[in-house]
């Protein structure tokens, strides 16, 4: 005579089959989320050669800030290259950001030069600096102050760095790309509040920013690091 499962088994197994599913989905969704970025990586090794093209036509200068990704649209496939599949909500021209700099125009900066307008043959060791990455909006101010971060109108938007598995992908000077995390080359954010205000990581009070001389080597295109 065949035997069913007792209630005492049926629950055993799905109690099993719980504490699997609980084990098993997050490494699935950072598998999801790493070919999502790998997507990515692809896309913004696009835009490093669109900037290119860019330079070999308007004599090695780079292109201003406001619409720069209208200008490099031209030198794109589609404007799909432009988006991000774990942002699919977001338009074609929001999702990354363009180093500008901190110009001493805006109040409380210092002399920092980013990449808009300047020529290809003022940027100190292009390899190290960032032209481009994967940020929450194309927001305007700059990305980076004397102290990092959030000084002289940079808003909360500039520093959601943690699109993909708590980090993001940045396109170099010199056209190659790279996931990092915030904490590598800009502050500890974790996320904004609704008014763009930057939130620091759960459980501390503060936002720590990289050092200078670390923030420095990735922005200050002037910088010989």
């Amino acid at each position: 005579m065949r035997r069913g499962f007792t209630l005492i088994e049926l629950l055993v197994v799905i109690t099993i089959f719980a504490i699997l599913a609980a084990i098993l989905f997050p490494v699935f969704a950072r598998a999801r989320e790493k070919a999502r970025s790998t997507g990515c990586i692809s896309n913004m090794r696009q835009h490093g050669l669109a900037f290119q093209m860019y330079l070999a036509d308007y004599d090695g200068v780079y292109p201003p800030f406001p619409q720069w990704k209208s200008r490099l649209d031209p030198y794109m496939k589609n404007q799909d290259m432009w988006k991000c599949p774990s942002r699919p909500q977001l338009p074609w021209y929001y999702g990354h950001g363009y180093n500008l700099g901190c110009p001493p125009t805006i109040s409380g900066c210092d002399s920092t030069p980013g990449f808009p307008e300047r020529h290809e043959a003022q940027i100190a060791n292009p390899g190290n600096k960032i032209l481009a990455l994967e940020w929450d909006r194309c927001n305007s101010g700059p990305p980076n102050g004397p102290y990092g971060t959030y000084h002289g109108g940079a808003t909360g938007f500039w520093s959601v760095c943690r699109i993909h598995n708590d980090g993001s992908n940045i396109l170099f000077g010199d056209g190659h790309v790279k996931w990092m995390k915030p904490e590598q080359f800009h502050s500890t954010t974790w996320k904004e509040d609704g008014n763009g205000n930057p939130l620091p990581p759960p459980g501390q009070s503060q936002i720590q920013v990289v050092p200078e001389n670390i923030w420095r080597k990735f922005w200050d295109t002037s910088h010989g690091w």
